[in-house]
């Protein structure tokens, strides 16, 4: 009885490891389940207003881009999704520059998002479940799939804790584009434009006209689809 007591003592620090391992994971494994959860109500959320704005979009975009915003403010942490853009600079500038910076950069990401998820109206939008636990307990990795004519586009989310402890969405990769990279990449190439000469405003004001440049030339290329999706 002594040595099987001694043996069993022994081998506790290995017991009392594994429990808080198998914890851990099930925690992860939860988290993740409700950052999934997450993603798949607010799909459902925007594949509803897209199809309410099919009778009003072509007419009224503005209003269509003002309610997806509405809905995607509580979801996606816009703040520090900015903060990741504009990366070493972001010190440099000003709590006005970074709030006009955040604006900017929302109003362009919404737009996109959500012409990407018009694009896609038709399809059928799938939550690929994670087959593994999170590496960090306060991330988590979503993996979307939308089937469109007979093609799979796939999506993915990558959310954070907040200090309330909610998810939030912090970037999003689509068809292989990580959006938070690519804003990064051409906030950088702005920053060393000669036109801006290192002025943070004008650095700022410029990308965000860009980006609006951008937008419009996406309306354009995407206006016969656009007239489609609207008398479906």
């Amino acid at each position: 009885m002594v040595k099987a007591a001694k043996a069993f003592a022994r081998s506790m620090p290995s017991v009392m490891i594994g429990i808080a391992l198998l914890a851990a994971a099930q925690s992860s494994s939860a988290a993740t389940k409700e950052a999934e959860a997450l993603i798949q109500r607010t799909t459902d959320d925007l594949l509803a207003l897209i199809e309410e704005a099919k009778v009003y979009v072509d007419e009224d975009p503005d209003r269509f881009y003002l309610a997806v915003e509405k809905l995607l403010e509580p979801v996606i942490d816009f703040p520090r999704f900015a903060r990741s853009v504009m990366a070493v600079h972001y010190k440099a500038a000003t709590p006005e520059q970074r709030d006009r910076f955040t604006e900017g950069f929302k109003s362009s990401l919404v737009k996109t998002y959500a012409l990407a998820l018009t694009e896609f109206n038709d399809g059928a939008v799938t939550i690929i479940p994670s087959d593994r636990p999170a590496r960090r307990p306060d991330r988590a990795s979503v993996k979307q799939e939308i089937r469109s004519s007979g093609q799979i586009y796939p999506v993915v989310y990558s959310l954070a804790l907040s200090k309330e402890g909610e998810w939030r969405l912090m970037n999003i990769i689509i068809d292989g584009i990580n959006m938070g990279l690519t804003y990064r990449s051409q906030f950088a190439s702005a920053v060393k434009d000669a036109r801006y000469d290192g002025d943070m405003d004008k650095v700022i004001d410029g990308w965000v006209e860009s980006l609006y440049d951008d937008d419009d030339n996406v309306d354009e290329a995407k206006e016969p689809e656009a007239a489609q999706v609207s008398t479906h």
